[in-house]
């Protein structure tokens, strides 16, 4: 028997120490540590009895007691605060001290028997029986121990079925069990050795080591070290979704907190009890989401079928309460539907702006260069030249506004052509000359004559860009030059254009660069308040440039002056180059004279539009052409002539009282006694507001001229759509 026992407790001793290798290959973590502690001190304890049970005298005897107690004073402590931890229960860092330091006293008092009688007050060493052993007589301390040990070893059974009643269900409620089932041989020891069922023989390290071994084979084959499983369960407890979990059957598996309290039934269901499909009646068919609306909330609910092995078992439900998106959408809806109706009150607003002031500039600007036409008086011309100044500036005003319109809303758009350079240049010289004489600024011109003289791309738009930049070099100097210079480099079957502009004013501190391109922004508003500006040219600009692929630069020197320049890749149609652009500006500057493009003496063309002095405008400009003109008030005329006359062209105004432009397009093409069926209509209007080009076009309109007219443009239009053997060309 005593052969038995011995070789019994050397499996005790190295069943703990396995347990020690176990735990050091577990995922280092708290609870990991602990139970490696348990181990240890538990394989210490084992280690110490069977050296006492192998003892020959008290004095070894009493060394292997000492060992004994080294791991058995430590190892329930170790154990209850990890069956604590792990069943969620927060021990205070007070209480663990206390019970650490009654264990240090204890295993100090047992070190320290002779003088400290307090835990044993005898002890006498016995031959007789199975094998030589102590008996001890106990002091108070040690029945202080006892209690201490009893409450550790019952309280960590006694946690894990409290733990196990607070779940329901899942890989974590079959863990909690096993660890109670674990945490009941230390107890039976205790009872053992109270019934001394073997002489001599203390059960309580033996079923310590038990219970240790029993808790490596829970902890591999459980894997309770894995927080992927505590992870999943905690993450469903506290999600803000409602989740219930349903078996094939619909049987109730679990619900967290916001499930039972969405559905209130669910707190009093058992596993296994059929959930009621009456509301959820849907959720079972379909692996996919869908609304469910309850006590004023929406959800949406996704339901998800659980598979194990290609085997249906079950359901997870999650419901996610929509009701304060579904209201923001709403409120965004309605916002969306007002912003829109907010911005085509805007559109309509600004297209009637543009309407109803560019048709009376359009008249200043129209008659002011019939004045410059046929007057030969030179003061007359200057009178007229600078009411031709201002108009224009105005109308920069009212463009810069609706451009930066188009702009905000994304519907700006290059719309690129064939044009001249030379025309270009003689444009801005004629412009800016002027200006920079009546400031008593010099302006220079370089241009490169190597240049190719007809060129694609948008030259409005490159226009507005010089407008912008040049308008602003004049402006901002008060003395000295401003410098306009052009030069270019063949890139295959391109040209790739520099463009300098430079001047010897104010400056722009370098803080104040970025606001130079800010919409409204005045830079330096106190020392240039005399300069008039909207602050929204230099903005446009470098969105037309950006649209065009290319950027703006920008360098300067506050109170010396600045340079701006950007680079344009433009198709070529025609290499002849520019030459000497200079002397042909200031000569066509010192005779102000205009000569027509072309002229159509057997050309016919229907003008309609109910602004009588607009059709007196037109027919001005086009009088050196000797195309005939009829004009009409009205879109009723309009129709009555068009029965009665063929025309090669027809220029129809859009905003016409009784029946609009538009709307006379409309009958035009439904007219089957209609003689102009095939004859280009240009829209002709003061609407130049974002959009208007594309809706004129989708309407059947062939092409576009925004008022004011300009010259060029509609000589171009009219040499592009007219028959082209009744085009004379003047050039």
């Amino acid at each position: 028997m005593f052969s038995f026992l011995v070789g019994f407790q050397i499996l005790m001793v190295l069943g703990c120490f396995v347990f020690v290798i176990i735990m050091t290959r577990q995922r280092e973590n708290m609870l990991s540590k602990l139970m490696l502690c348990v181990g240890f001190f538990g394989a210490i304890q084992n280690a110490g009895y069977l050296l006492e049970m192998l003892s020959s005298n008290i004095g070894e005897a009493m060394t292997a007691v000492r060992v004994e107690f080294m791991g058995g004073a430590f190892m329930s402590t170790f154990l209850f605060i990890f069956v604590a931890r792990y069943c969620g229960y927060n021990i205070s860092a007070r209480l663990e001290a206390l019970m650490f330091s009654l264990d240090g006293l204890v295993l100090l008092c047992i070190w320290g028997y002779r003088y400290t009688p307090i835990y044993y007050s005898r002890v006498t060493f016995v031959t007789e029986g199975l094998f030589p052993h102590l008996i001890l007589e106990k002091g108070p301390l040690h029945y202080v121990f006892l209690v201490h040990m009893f409450i550790h070893l019952t309280g960590s059974f006694v946690m894990t079925i409290l733990a196990n009643r607070r779940l329901r269900g899942g890989k974590r409620n079959i863990n909690l069990i096993a660890l109670g089932v674990c945490s009941i041989f230390p107890i039976l020891g205790f009872v053992c050795d109270l019934m001394q069922w073997i002489e001599g023989y203390d059960a309580v390290p033996a079923c310590e080591a038990i219970s240790i071994m029993a808790f490596g084979v829970v902890i591999v084959f459980f894997h309770i070290f894995d927080i992927t499983i505590t992870a999943h369960e905690d993450i469903i407890k506290t999600m803000d979704e409602a989740v219930l979990i349903v078996d094939a059957d619909s049987g109730f598996v679990e619900a967290n907190d916001k499930a039972k309290e969405l559905f209130q039934s669910l707190s009093r269901f058992r596993k296994g009890e059929q959930v009621c499909r009456e509301n959820l009646k849907d959720v079972f068919a379909v692996n996919n989401y869908f609304e469910y609306v309850t006590c004023n909330h929406t959800f949406e609910v996704h339901a998800n079928k659980i598979w194990n092995n290609r085997m249906l078992v079950g359901y997870s439900i999650v419901f996610v309460d929509m009701t304060q998106s579904k209201r923001q959408l709403e409120q965004m809806q309605l916002l969306k539907a007002n912003a829109e109706k907010a911005n085509r009150a805007k559109s309509e607003f600004l297209a009637r702006v543009s309407h109803e002031i560019r048709t009376p500039i359009n008249a200043v600007i129209g008659m002011n260069e019939m004045v410059l036409r046929e007057s030969s008086e030179e003061d007359v011309k200057k009178y007229s030249m600078d009411i031709k100044t201002s108009a224009h500036a105005l109308l920069g005003i009212i463009n810069d506004i609706l451009d930066f319109s188009k702009i905000e809303s994304g519907k700006m758009e290059i719309v690129p052509t064939e044009y001249e350079l030379n025309s270009m240049f003689n444009d801005l010289y004629n412009m800016f000359s002027l200006r920079a004489r009546d400031k008593g600024l010099r302006f220079e011109v370089n241009v490169d004559p190597t240049l190719p003289s007809k060129l694609y791309g948008d030259d409005i738009r490159i226009r507005q860009i010089l407008v912008n930049l040049l308008t602003n070099g004049i402006k901002y100097t008060r003395k000295g030059t401003v410098t306009f210079e052009v030069t270019g480099e063949k890139d295959g079957a391109d040209v790739i254009l520099h463009f300098v502009v430079r001047d010897t004013g104010v400056g722009i501190r370098q803080e104040d660069i970025p606001k130079l391109f800010s919409a409204f922004e005045r830079i330096d508003e106190e020392k240039n308040r005399d300069i008039e500006g909207t602050g929204l040219g230099m903005n446009i600009s470098l969105q037309l440039l950006k649209l065009m692929n290319t950027d703006l630069h920008v360098e300067s020197v506050y109170g010396e002056g600045s340079r701006f320049s950007f680079a344009l890749r433009q198709g070529v149609v025609d290499a002849e180059p520019v030459g000497d652009f200079q002397e042909r500006a200031k000569q066509a500057a010192r005779e102000h004279s205009y000569h027509a493009y072309f002229t159509s003496p057997e050309g016919e063309i229907l003008l309609v539009d109910d602004n009588r002095v607009n059709r007196r405008v037109f027919c001005g400009l086009l009088k050196q052409t000797k195309v005939r003109i009829t004009d009409v008030g009205s879109g009723r005329e309009c129709l009555d002539h068009i029965r009665q006359k063929h025309y090669d062209l027809i220029f129809l105004d859009h905003m016409m009282p009784e029946m609009d432009g538009m709307e006379t397009m409309q009958h035009m093409k439904e007219m089957e006694d209609n003689l102009c069926k095939n004859t280009p209509v240009i829209m002709l209007t003061a609407n130049a507001i974002m959009g208007a080009r594309e809706q004129y076009l989708a309407a059947g309109f062939d092409d576009f001229l925004a008022k004011p007219i300009d010259q060029t443009k509609l000589e171009r239009l009219m040499m592009h759509w007219m028959p082209q053997e009744k085009i004379h060309s003047n050039t």
